[in-house]
C-alpha cells in the first residue's frame, strides 16, 4: 500500500472513532457501539472510505491480544486457581452442549457431518473481547457474577486450539479425527507447561534488570516484547496469540511491576481493541443482509435465543442462582471473534462453502454488533428479576412486624453493611431498607435482614415501626434522599434519635439543620485520620527519611 493511502486511512480511522464514539457517549450506548458503527460506515460495504481490510484486520487482532494481557495482569497464578475451580465445569458443559445442538441444528439444515461440527463449535464461542470490556466498564469483572463469566470465555478460549486442529483434520482426510484431537490436547500441554514454567524462572530476573535502568521507555519496549514473544510462541505451537499473551499476563502479576505494566500498556490496549472493534463492524456486508434478509434474521434471533436458553439452563442445572443464570445467557449469546477464524480456516481447508463461511460470519458480525444492547437488556432483566425477588417492607414477616426496641438502618451500601455487622455483633436488632435489588440480594445471601423500600415515603417509615425504634442510621450515598429522610423523621418522630452518613462537610451541616442528631462527614474523617496518623508517624523523622 503507498505511504499516502495508509495514512490516509489511519487519518479516516482515528476521525470515524472520535465522531462515533462521541455521539455513542451522549447517547449512552457505549464506546464499543460507537466503534462497531464507525467501522460499518468507513468500510468496504458503508461509505467505501476502506476497502483493504487486512491491514487493520492485523492491528485489530493484536487489541484482543493486549486485552487478555491485561486481564491476566489482574488473575495471578493464586487467584485463576479460585476463579477456575467452582465455575470451571460450567464453561466446559457451555462448550461441549451447544456445539452439539448447533451442529445437530445444522445437519438438520443440510450441511454435511463435517461442516456442522465446525459450525457448531465456531457458534459456540462468544465475544471474549467484547464481554470483558463491557464487564471492566461496568464494574463487574471483579465479582462473582463478573467470574462466572470469565471462567466460560477462558474454557472457551482453551477451547479453540482444539477445534483449529480439529478443522484442518476434517479438510485432510488422511489425518485421523483421534489423533488430531489428541495433538491439539498435547500441544495445549506443552505451551502452558512452557510459558509458565521458563516464563516464571527468567521473568523476573528480566524485569528487575530492565528496572535498574530508570529508562520508561526500554521498560515499555520490554513489556511489549514479552507480549508479543510469548503470543508467537502461543500462535506457533497451535494455540491463539490471545491466549499466549494471557498467560503472560498471569506471570507478570506475579511480579512487582504489575500496576506499572498495566500502566504503560493502557494506551496501546485501548486504541488496538477500539481497532478491532471498528474491524468487526467493517465486515457487516449490508447488500447480502438484504438479499439474504428472511435467513440472516432467522440465524440472528436463532442463535442469540438458542445459546441464552441453552447456558441458562446449564447454569441452573450446575445450582447458578436463577438470576445471575439468565444475565450469563444473555451476556454471552453472541458469537465470537473466534467464529471468524474458524469460519475462514474452515473455507480455506474446504469444509465449509465459501459462501456458507460468509453468510455465517455476517451473522456472528450482527449478533456481535447487538451485544451492547443486550448486556444492558440482560442486566435489566437481572435487577428486575432481583426486585421481584426482594421482599417489599409493607410485606415484611411477622417478626418485623413484633420488633421494638431496634435501629432502622436506612441505606445497605458498603457503610449500611458495616453499620449492620456491628449491631448484629453487639446483639442488638435492626432492620434495614434499601432500593437496590441487587444489594438487597447479596445482604439475604450474607444473612442481613434486608427489605426493598423508599424511605422518604411515610408508609415506609410506619412499615419498618420507626416508632418504636431506638434510633435510624440514614447511609444512603444520595445527599438529596438523605436530607429528605432527615426531615421527614424529624417532622414525624421528633423525639426520635437521628444519625446519618454525610458526604462532605457542607452535606453534614444540612443535615444537622434538618434535625439530625450526629452527623458523620465521611470524607472529612477519613482525612483527619490520615493527617493524624501521618503527624504521628513522621514527628521524629527528620525530611526525606523512608520507614
Amino acid at each position: 500500500m503507498p505511504e499516502a493511502d495508509y495514512l490516509r486511512e489511519v487519518i479516516i480511522l482515528l476521525v470515524a472513532a472520535v465522531v462515533a464514539v462521541s455521539l455513542a457517549y451522549h447517547l449512552r450506548l457505549g464506546a464499543i457501539m460507537g466503534y462497531l458503527v464507525a467501522g460499518m460506515a468507513v468500510g468496504p460495504f458503508g461509505f467505501g472510505l476502506i476497502s483493504d481490510l487486512e491491514n487493520t484486520r492485523t492491528l485489530a487482532e493484536l487489541g484482543v491480544v493486549f486485552l487478555l494481557f491485561t486481564v491476566g495482569l489482574e488473575l495471578p497464578l493464586s487467584r485463576i486457581k479460585v476463579t477456575l475451580g467452582p465455575s470451571f465445569m460450567l464453561g466446559l458443559a457451555q462448550v461441549v452442549v451447544t456445539t452439539a445442538i448447533l451442529a445437530g441444528i445444522a445437519l438438520l439444515l443440510g450441511f454435511g457431518y463435517s461442516a456442522a461440527v465446525v459450525v457448531g463449535g465456531a457458534l459456540a464461542f462468544s465475544s471474549t473481547a467484547m464481554v470483558i470490556r463491557l464487564l471492566v466498564d461496568r464494574g463487574e469483572l471483579t465479582t462473582h457474577f463478573g467470574r462466572i463469566a470469565f471462567a466460560v470465555l477462558l474454557v472457551q478460549d482453551l477451547s479453540v486450539a482444539v477445534f483449529l486442529v480439529l478443522v484442518v483434520a476434517l479438510g485432510q482426510s488422511e489425518i485421523g479425527l483421534a489423533p488430531a484431537l489428541g495433538l491439539a490436547g498435547l500441544k495445549l500441554v506443552v505451551a502452558v507447561a512452557a510459558i509458565l514454567g521458563l516464563g516464571r524462572i527468567a521473568l523476573r530476573h528480566i524485569l528487575v534488570q530492565v528496572a535498574i535502568v530508570k529508562e520508561r521507555e526500554i521498560f515499555i519496549a520490554v513489556t511489549l516484547f514479552i507480549v508479543l514473544a510469548t503470543g508467537f510462541l502461543s500462535h506457533m505451537a497451535g494455540l491463539s496469540m490471545a491466549f499466549g499473551a494471557f498467560l503472560a499476563g498471569m506471570l507478570m502479576a506475579e511480579t512487582p511491576f504489575r500496576h506499572q505494566i498495566a500502566a504503560d500498556i493502557q494506551s496501546f490496549r485501548g486504541l488496538l481493541l477500539g481497532l478491532f472493534f471498528m474491524t468487526v463492524g467493517m465486515t457487516v456486508d449490508l447488500d447480502l443482509v438484504w438479499a439474504s434478509f428472511g435467513t440472516v434474521v432467522l440465524l440472528l434471533v436463532g442463535l442469540i435465543v438458542g445459546k441464552a436458553a441453552i447456558l441458562t439452563l446449564i447454569a441452573r442445572f450446575l445450582k447458578v442462582p436463577t438470576v445471575d443464570a439468565v444475565h450469563l445467557g444473555v451476556l454471552l449469546c453472541q458469537g465470537g471473534e473466534f467464529g471468524f477464524v474458524l469460519f475462514a480456516a474452515a473455507g480455506a481447508n474446504g469444509v465449509l462453502a465459501p459462501e456458507d463461511a460468509q453468510l455465517l460470519t455476517l451473522v456472528v458480525a450482527l449478533t456481535m454488533l447487538v451485544t451492547p444492547l443486550l448486556a444492558q437488556g440482560g442486566a435489566q432483566l437481572a435487577r428486575l428479576m432481583e426486585q421481584q425477588k426482594a421482599i417489599p417492607v409493607e410485606s415484611a414477616p411477622e417478626e418485623v412486624e413484633q420488633i421494638e426496641g431496634h435501629v432502622v438502618v436506612i441505606g445497605f451500601g458498603r457503610v449500611g453493611r458495616s453499620v449492620a455487622a456491628q449491631l448484629a455483633e453487639e446483639g442488638r436488632n435492626f432492620v434495614a431498607v434499601d432500593l437496590d435489588p441487587h444489594r438487597i440480594t447479596q445482604a439475604k445471601n450474607a444473612g442481613f435482614s434486608v427489605y426493598f423500600g423508599d424511605a422518604t415515603q411515610p408508609d415506609i417509615l410506619f412499615s419498618l415501626h420507626v416508632e418504636r425504634a431506638r434510633a435510624v442510621v440514614i447511609t444512603i450515598d444520595n445527599p438529596k434522599a438523605a436530607l429528605q429522610v432527615v426531615a421527614l423523621i424529624r417532622y414525624i418522630f421528633p423525639d426520635l434519635a437521628v444519625f446519618a452518613r454525610a458526604r462532605n462537610q457542607e452535606h453534614a451541616r444540612e443535615l444537622e439543620d434538618a434535625g439530625a442528631h450526629l452527623v458523620v462527614p465521611e470524607l472529612i474523617h477519613t482525612g483527619v485520620k490520615l493527617a493524624d496518623e501521618v503527624m504521628e508517624k513522621t514527628a521524629d523523622r527528620p525530611s526525606g527519611a523512608a520507614e
